[in-house]
């Protein structure tokens, strides 16, 4: 059997960007771009008071000065407004600068005439400097500066960005779609009655939900009896990446040879799972156009599986780098667990912070890989390697959050 790092390795050389499309921008979040975004105009895109108070010309804000305080036009705004010598504007923070104006003076820098109603004529009581109060044109941005990188996975704080910058339809690695099938006879829907020595299916669903979670859109097709795969296989082999649930002998294997799925590796030194079947179909150029994988049902190798297999698959295909990122570390808390046989283990822990900062694993109490319930507890998992430990409160482990 194939160790872990090899098996992902195998997928992800099989794995190209998808098709780069436009699509709008409220749908893009969690997509990779495709293309580098530039600004198209400079932020601010004029000059800013960043003050309340007056616009004047900085050469006739002086000490003692009295200057003239301009009339806006109904609903006008500041940058109408033209300020000539010995002339002011009322601005707020925010507002465009009048034209001639560059400085504001604070408003509590300013002694208004005591005339009743807003004051016609202003008395400077602090000198005033060039730029002083002002946001000056392009202060954070300048047009033609990169705004996004290609190969940026569009994050929700770039949305603002790309709206004020015109860029409402960015060019984006298709999201992919995966289906999930499970076949067996024994199975039932989450929705049906599990009567007569038969278990709901649940693998379908766990599979599916990770899916979501990396961008993936999903087709469900559920639970199938095996002589209705053939039918069923065709469907879901429309999709890029295929989840096929089921007993690793009898009508899964024959349906996928049947359907020239070629099997690159059958089986992964993973603990929990068993026996998991990797394969292709290839297009016209001779590169991977759909990816397959046969898993049995349990839920819990099912959630390992594509966890550490199909979700760095998912994120290559939406423009992800061709080797995923380390996995985090932090340091067991629970009981010593025992040494590890010639799989990888991913056990199941819940995660926390320490007084130090430091962030800490401890396993989750469950009691085998058909404890569903215990395993729902989990945060993350724990990688322990192969004829590794016994592993020691205290030491670090790589951790792969469940859900990120």
């Amino acid at each position: 059997m194939l160790s872990l790092a090899d098996a992902l390795s195998c997928v992800l050389g099989e794995a190209d960007p998808g098709e780069a499309i436009q699509v709008p921008l409220t749908e893009a979040l969690g997509l990779v771009l495709a293309e580098t975004l530039y600004a198209d105009v400079d932020m601010p895109p004029f000059d800013r008071a960043a003050i309340d108070g007056y616009a004047a010309r900085s050469v006739d804000a002086t000490l003692g000065a009295h200057l003239l305080v301009m009339r806006r036009r109904r609903n006008g705004r500041p940058g109408e407004t033209i300020v000539e010598a010995g002339e002011t504007a009322h601005v707020s923070t925010g507002d465009p600068m009048p034209l001639g104006a560059d400085a504001v003076i604070r408003t509590e820098d300013t002694r208004p005439d005591p005339g009743v109603g807003p004051p016609r004529v202003i008395e400077v009581l602090r000198t005033s400097s060039p730029g002083l109060g002002v946001v000056p044109r392009g202060y954070f941005l300048n047009a033609g500066t990169p705004i996004a990188e290609s190969g940026a996975k569009l994050r929700l704080p770039m949305v603002s960005l790309l709206a004020a910058q015109g860029s409402i339809h960015p060019v984006c690695h298709r999201r992919v779609r995966v289906a999930a099938l499970a076949v067996g006879d024994h199975l039932v829907g989450p929705a049906e009655a599990p009567v007569m020595h038969r278990e709901r299916n649940a693998a379908s669903l766990t599979a599916i939900a990770p899916a979501l979670l990396r961008g993936a859109t999903a087709h469900d097709l559920g639970t199938i009896s095996e002589r209705d795969l053939p039918s069923a296989l065709q469907r879901a082999l429309t999709a890029p990446i295929v989840i096929l649930l089921g007993e690793s002998t009898g009508a899964i294997p024959r349906g996928l040879e049947k359907a020239g799925v070629e099997t690159l590796f059958s089986g992964v030194s993973l603990h929990p799972g068993k026996r998991l079947t990797y394969g292709v179909l290839r297009g016209d150029s001779g590169r991977a156009v759909h990816h397959i994988f046969h898993m049995a049902p349990g839920p819990v190798g099912v959630l390992a599986a594509m966890t550490l297999l199909v979700s760095p698959l998912i994120d290559r295909l939406h423009g992800g780098p061709p080797v995923p990122p380390p996995p985090s570390l932090a340091l067991w808390t629970g009981p010593p667990h025992r040494a590890t046989d010639d799989r990888l283990w991913a056990v199941p822990v819940t995660l926390a912070v320490d007084p130090s900062a430091r962030l800490t694993a401890s396993p989750c109490p469950h009691r085998g890989k058909d404890d569903l319930f215990g395993f729902s507890r989990a945060e993350a998992l724990a990688l322990l390697p192969p004829r590794s430990g016994p592993l020691l409160a205290g030491e670090l482990v790589p951790i792969i959050p469940l859900g990120a």
